[in-house]
């Protein structure tokens, strides 16, 4: 194999273990909303997206803003 096929693997395995974890994140969050609401029944769909929503904003906030050139130590 060469390194570029063995780098390739590595990444998607890295990829689908993350998978699971961001899923387990949001299954959290949605149940967290759904509870919050009273539990209404129905509408998983909804809260799942709008967990998803919330995580990835979160996640986008996470990272530190860009500093242009000029602004740079």
């Amino acid at each position: 194999m060469t390194r570029e096929k063995l780098s390739e693997n590595a990444t998607e395995q890295e990829s689908a273990d993350a998978q699971p974890d961001i899923e387990r994140q949001i299954r959290a969050r949605a149940h967290i909303l759904w509870e919050s609401e009273g539990k209404a029944e129905g509408r998983d769909e909804e809260y799942w997206l709008r967990a998803k929503e919330l995580i990835e904003d979160e996640a986008k906030s996470a990272y530190p803003p860009t500093q242009s050139r000029a602004n740079r130590t």
